[in-house]
C-alpha cells in the first residue's frame, strides 16, 4: 500500500514558515498521508510551546503528526503519549503503525559538549534500539534526531553520530531512516540498502518527501525559502 511522507527536522521555533511549507506543497501538487518531525521543535524553551507547534502543523497540514522531540526540547514531552483529537504522536520510544508500516523513532541526541536538555549515553540508545529488532526491516521506518555514525555526521572534521545507530543500520537495517539535528546537511544516502534521510533544518526553509510503495522508496528535498 503506497505511503507518502512528509519530512520535517529541526523547526526551532520557526513556525511562522508553516503557511509557506503548505504553499509549497500545494503549488508543487504534493499530496501527503502523514508528517513526520525528527526533533527540535523549540531551541530550549518549555513543553507548552512545543506543543502548539505541533498543533499549528497538525492543523494547517491535516494529517497525523508523528514526532520525536529533539535535545533542543523540553523533556517532558518525552512522556506525552498522544493528542488524539489533533492526531499527533510520539514514537519515541513507541511503535506505530502507518499502514502496512512500523514507525519507530528515539528522540534526543548522544552527548554532546553542550549540555544539552535530551541526552542518552549509547548504551541508553542501545536499550531503545533494542525494542525493534524483531521488525522486518521492510517494514521499519526510523526515526532519530541523532544522525548514524559515519551518515551525514561530519562535524569539525570528525564523525558525531551514534555509534549504536550505526550497528543496528549494518546489522538490521529499515526501509527508511529520517534524521536531523545536524543543520549542515541536506539529502540522502543509501547505505546497505536504507535510505536515510536527513530533509535539512526547516528553519532554513528545507523539508522532504518519501514516497514508499512496498519496499522502494523514493525521496525529494524541497526548500520552500528558495522554490523557483
Amino acid at each position: 500500500m503506497p505511503l507518502t511522507l512528509l519530512l520535517v527536522t529541526d523547526i526551532h521555533d520557526r513556525i511562522r514558515y508553516a503557511d509557506k511549507l503548505v504553499k509549497d506543497a500545494q503549488d508543487k501538487n504534493i499530496s501527503i498521508d502523514a508528517v513526520i518531525i525528527a526533533g527540535d521543535l523549540t531551541y530550549f524553551r518549555r513543553a507548552e510551546h512545543a506543543i502548539k507547534i505541533l498543533e499549528e502543523f497538525a492543523v494547517k497540514l491535516d494529517k497525523p503528526i508523528y514526532f520525536v522531540p529533539g535535545n533542543c526540547d523540553d523533556p517532558r514531552l518525552l512522556d506525552i503519549d498522544e493528542l488524539k483529537e489533533r492526531r499527533i504522536y510520539n514514537i519515541h520510544g513507541r511503535k506505530r503503525i502507518i499502514k502496512d508500516y512500523v514507525i519507530y523513532g528515539i528522540g534526543g541526541s548522544n552527548f554532546t559538549p553542550f549540555n544539552t536538555l535530551i541526552e542518552w549515553g549509547e548504551e541508553e540508545i542501545e536499550r531503545f534500539v533494542s525494542m525493534v529488532i524483531d521488525v522486518d526491516s521492510k517494514k521499519l521506518i526510523m526515526v532519530t534526531h541523532v544522525p548514524i555514525y559515519g551518515v551525514m555526521d561530519i562535524v569539525g572534521g570528525e564523525n558525531v553520530g551514534s555509534s549504536v545507530l550505526r550497528k543496528f543500520l549494518n546489522d538490521h537495517g529499515a526501509l527508511l531512516w529520517v534524521t536531523g539535528h545536524l543543520h549542515e546537511y541536506s539529502g540522502y544516502k543509501i547505505v546497505n540498502g536504507t535510505i536515510v534521510v536527513n530533509p535539512g533544518p526547516f528553519m532554513m526553509g528545507y523539508y522532504g518527501i518519501a514516497n514508499i510503495s512496498d519496499s522502494t522508496v523514493n525521496v525529494w528535498i524541497n526548500n520552500f525559502l528558495y522554490s523557483k
